[in-house]
């Protein structure tokens, strides 16, 4: 028995991440797919949601909040801040390579969702202690910038799985190995811009 309301709100969702999940472009995710996959009609898709980016764009938002919790639940084991933020950064890239394609939806957006805010603050966060710093205080512009910067390399090293050649970048270093070399350059700006005394 299929649920309703909010139910089959969560049901249409599931199923699309399956749809999502087993395609290897958007343009094989339609909306008969989905209700197909949810045992569903086309018409109770629309109930729920007015298009196909509509669908699309909360499975971004849903996977955004996955790489949180997975974040979430790595960085406990790490028994140094710099290893609770390797482990958060590898867990992030592990996503992207796991769901290629999820990946791709949840950054090709207009504007930075409230989940992919949340997800890439705890990346800043664990910077921030990393760095010797309180996590919890408000970064100051040098922070900022250095967290970006570890932001775009972590962005860049999980898109690598979109190309043939990914060791044309890589050489033949390992994933883990490229990540430990972008949080170690992290730590040791952050560290830098600390030390360094205002003009």
């Amino acid at each position: 028995m299929r649920g309703q309301g909010a139910l089959l709100r969560d049901e249409i969702l599931a199923a699309a991440i399956r749809v999502v999940d087993a395609s290897a472009s958007t343009n094989e995710v339609s909306l008969r797919s989905i209700a197909r996959e949810a045992g569903i009609s086309n018409m109770s898709v629309y109930a729920h949601f007015d298009s196909r980016e509509d669908v699309l764009a909360a499975v971004a938002e849903l996977s955004w909040d996955q790489v949180r919790r997975d974040i979430a639940e790595q960085v406990p084991s790490g028994k140094t801040r710099r290893e609770r933020l390797l482990l958060g950064c590898r867990a992030y890239v592990a996503f992207a390579q796991r769901f290629p394609l999820r990946y791709v939806l949840m950054v090709k957006v207009d504007e930075i969702t409230p989940s992919a805010r949340q997800a890439l603050e705890v990346v800043t966060r664990g910077l921030l202690a990393a760095g010797g710093m309180d996590p919890d205080s408000e970064p100051g512009p040098d922070a900022q910038r250095v967290a970006a910067a570890l932001s775009v390399a972590l962005h860049g090293v999980a898109m690598l799985h979109r190309t043939d050649t990914p060791h044309l970048w890589m050489s033949d270093f390992s994933t883990c190995e490229i990540i430990q070399t972008m949080v170690d350059a992290a730590i040791l700006q952050l560290e830098q811009a600390a030390a360094t005394p205002l003009a």
